[in-house]
C-alpha cells in the first residue's frame, strides 16, 4: 500500500486522488489499479470512469466535485477495510491468574477460544462455554499446558493467555470455518 504522510499531498491533487483510487482498487475489482505518478493520464482517466460507473455518475473521466467527493468516501471507507483489526488485549495485572475460585469475566473469552481450538484439532478438551471456571475448565485449560510444554496446574496465567492467544491466532487465521474446520466441522 502507498503510505505516506498526509502533508506529502498537499498541493499534488493529481497523486492524490491516484492513491485514493488505488486503495479503492484493492477493495473493489472493478476499478484497474493507478501508479501515483502525479500525471493524469490515460490509466488514471479510466479509473476514474470505472469508478464514476460504479458509483452511478456520468462516466467521464474527469473527476469533477461530486466525483472527488466520491472517492474521498469511498477511500476512507477503504482505509477502514485495510487497516489491520484491531488487537484484543484483555487486562492481565502483574502476576493476576485466574483459578478454580475467581470470578472474572475474561473466562468466557478463555473457553470460547478453548472451544474453538478443540472444533479444529480434537485433541483440544472441550470446556463448554459456562463463564465459570469449572472442572472441564480446569481441564482444557490443564491440556493446553501440556500441549504448550507447560506445567499441568489448570491455572491461568498471563503467559499462558499469550500462549492460547498465538495458537488461537496461528489455527483460526481470518476465522473461514471451511479453511480452518473442514467439511465436517462445518456442518455441525
Amino acid at each position: 500500500m502507498y503510505q505516506q504522510d498526509e502533508s506529502f499531498f498537499v498541493g499534488k491533487a493529481v497523486t492524490s486522488l491516484q492513491t485514493m483510487l488505488r486503495t479503492i482498487a484493492v477493495c473493489h475489482g472493478e476499478i484497474p489499479t493507478v501508479i501515483p505518478d502525479g500525471i493524469y493520464g490515460p490509466a488514471t482517466g479510466e479509473a476514474v470512469r470505472a469508478f464514476q460507473k460504479l458509483e452511478g455518475l456520468p462516466a467521464t473521466g474527469v473527476t469533477d466535485f461530486a466525483t472527488w467527493k466520491a472517492i474521498r468516501q469511498a477511500f476512507a471507507s477503504a482505509q477502514v477495510e485495510m487497516a489491520p483489526s484491531e488487537p484484543l488485549e484483555p487486562g492481565f495485572l502483574p502476576n493476576q491468574v485466574i483459578t478454580p475460585d475467581s470470578d472474572n469475566l475474561h473466562v468466557l473469552l478463555i473457553q470460547a477460544m478453548l472451544h474453538i481450538l478443540h472444533e479444529i484439532y480434537g485433541n483440544m478438551s472441550d470446556c463448554g462455554m459456562t463463564g465459570i471456571w469449572d472442572p472441564r475448565t480446569v481441564q482444557a485449560v490443564k491440556c493446553l499446558q501440556k500441549t504448550c510444554g507447560m506445567q499441568e496446574t489448570g491455572i491461568f496465567t498471563k503467559g499462558l493467555w499469550q500462549m492460547l492467544a498465538s495458537l488461537y491466532c496461528q489455527a483460526v487465521g481470518d476465522g473461514d470455518r471451511k479453511t480452518h474446520c473442514g467439511s465436517s466441522s462445518a456442518e455441525k
